[in-house]
């Protein structure tokens, strides 16, 4: 026995650096995702909340650990140690009936489907807690079996799993029928066992209002999963974006294929560090998706942060709250510490003392958020958030207005540009706008009523359209400060698209990040 135990011991430890490795280097944002969905707070009263759902032992204990994801090697080795422990128990419990190899393997692939599963983001890890609860529970009973007798105890140890560990009833189930077809001969004993197993859910439903099929699988949410990498991908842009780490944004927005979430992040993070116009042709831009996310009634949460953030950085507090609002409304249980986060930063700039200290109230009683919290205290903030503050209050706009839609952004755009003149990002974002939607007459607007200095590259190539097409001498644009470079090589551009007939395979080659090629050759679907 000793020496089986020391191959348990040494497939656990090789599946556990592994799955530790994984989810450390390849898959980091899946974790802090399922951290930020999380807002565990220590109060009394989000404690008792748990036992007002199915599986409250689990899922305390889930959310009691994810909360820890929040740094990602903490976070690797959690998830890696709860693997190998219901890799462990289910070995020892298999081991009841058959003989060590057996057992191991069977332990060994509960551990790679137990991982493969937490690999989607809706699965959760008070899941994998109802099978450890459950297989503890039957290793307990079994270890008691001659203090009562056999199909009673079984009987109340299926009720007690059931309302402490969900699902996992069923885990505790299957061992205890067995135990009582193979080794007890109670054949009485497994009918009523199996019966009150299939009773229980349905009466479960009822008492915490859930779906019969909701209460039979609850709080797993699927049954087999595997790593989503463009997912993760997903994820990072946007943990990297709430984080304002722009380079590792373009890092991840090159990896893969491109999209409009993705051009979304891409600009926004060119956008925070001035560089927007000299970034945008550098990328697949989807048209006007690439800077904003729509917010209707195809959102999800992921999307809805997306939207509420770029609003937030360019100024425009009220359409920020807004997205804010509704990424908490659709997030899993209606919790996400990053909204709460935002909200009370935005009612911070707004002003709104009273309600920033709501959300404060409620981030002081976390264990990670608590400092963050503090510091804003209003009244009390620190010099580095006052200083914060400060700056984003200049972008505030001055006026209010009634918006017809959401969806309005040109008027969302002015607005902030009224307020402060050198909201140099809310400008970039305005006039890329309408160059993507190749709308030249409003660009011209905008520029001449908002632009100052020599236009940078981007703003040139589109006058030179506009130039070239009101048939505007060399003295003229002249006047329009164009570096000769550009000139140069709009000329060239010229050329070459008489010489291939309009060909967008040559000019591609050569042209394919220039303003030129995207407004003859860009199609809107």
């Amino acid at each position: 026995m000793k020496h089986s135990n020391r191959y348990l011991l040494l497939a656990m430890a090789i599946c556990g650096t592994a799955c530790f490795l994984f989810f450390r280097f390849a898959y980091p944002y899946h974790l802090l995702h399922r951290e930020q969905l999380l807002l565990f707070t220590y109060t009394a009263g989000q404690l008792a909340d748990y036992f007002n759902h199915p599986a409250p032992l689990s899922c305390l204990g889930g959310d009691f650990l994810t909360q820890f994801f929040h740094h990602v090697p903490m976070g690797a080795a959690i998830v890696a140690l709860t693997m190998a422990l219901s890799g462990t128990l289910t070995y020892f419990t298999c081991l009841k009936w058959t003989d060590h190899r057996i057992a191991l393997a069977i332990a060994i692939s509960v551990f790679v489907w137990e991982s493969m599963r937490f690999c989607q983001i809706s699965y959760p890890l008070s899941g994998t807690i109802s099978l450890i609860g459950a297989l503890s529970l039957f290793l307990l009973a079994d270890k008691l079996k001659g203090k009562w007798e056999f199909s009673i105890g079984s009987i109340c140890g299926i009720i007690i799993g059931y309302f402490l560990f969900g699902y996992g009833m069923f885990v505790f189930t299957l061992f205890a029928l067995l135990s009582a077809l193979t080794r007890k001969r109670n054949y009485a004993g497994a009918c009523g066992m199996a019966i009150v197993t299939l009773a229980l859910p349905p009466i479960a439903a009822g008492k915490y209002l859930v779906m019969p099929s909701q209460a039979y699988a609850f709080p797993a949410t699927l049954w087999y999963g595997a790593p989503d990498f463009e997912n993760e991908r997903i994820l990072g842009l946007n943990t990297e974006d709430y984080s304002a780490n722009r380079d590792k944004i373009n890092e991840l927005a090159r990896k893969g294929a491109p999209g409009n979430a993705i051009s979304v992040c891409y600009n926004l993070a060119n956008a925070m560090q001035g560089r927007l116009p000299e970034k945008l042709m550098d990328y697949y831009q989807p048209a006007a998706l690439g800077l904003f996310m729509p917010v209707d009634e195809q959102s999800t949460y992921l999307s809805t942060q997306l939207a509420g953030e770029v609003w937030f950085q360019l100024g425009d507090m009220t359409l920020a709250e807004h997205a804010a609002i509704l990424s908490m409304i659709f997030s899993p249980q209606n919790k996400n510490v990053r909204m709460v986060q935002r909200l009370a930063e935005i009612n911070l700039i707004n002003g709104d003392h009273e309600a920033a200290g709501k959300y404060l109230r409620i981030l002081s009683k976390t264990l990670f958020y608590r400092q963050w919290a503090q510091d804003r205290i209003p009244g009390k903030e620190s010099a580095k958030v006052k200083e914060w503050l400060k700056h984003k209050r200049t972008c505030l706009p001055r006026r209010d207005t009634l918006r017809l839609s959401s969806t309005d952004v040109v008027k969302s755009l002015h607005l902030l540009l009224e307020a402060n003149p050198t909201n140099q990002m809310a400008l970039d974002y305005l006039l890329c706008f309408d160059l993507l939607m190749k709308d030249l007459p409003a660009f011209l607007k905008d520029y001449g009523q908002y632009h100052t200095g020599t236009p940078c590259r981007l703003y040139a190539e589109a006058l030179l359209i506009h130039l070239y097409q009101k048939r505007a001498t060399g003295e003229e644009i002249k006047t329009w400060g164009i570096h000769p470079s550009v000139i140069k090589d709009f000329n060239e551009y010229n050329r070459v698209h008489t010489q291939s007939k309009g060909s967008p395979s040559v000019l591609g080659n050569r042209f394919g990040r220039t303003y030129w090629f995207y407004y003859q050759f860009a199609q809107f679907q």
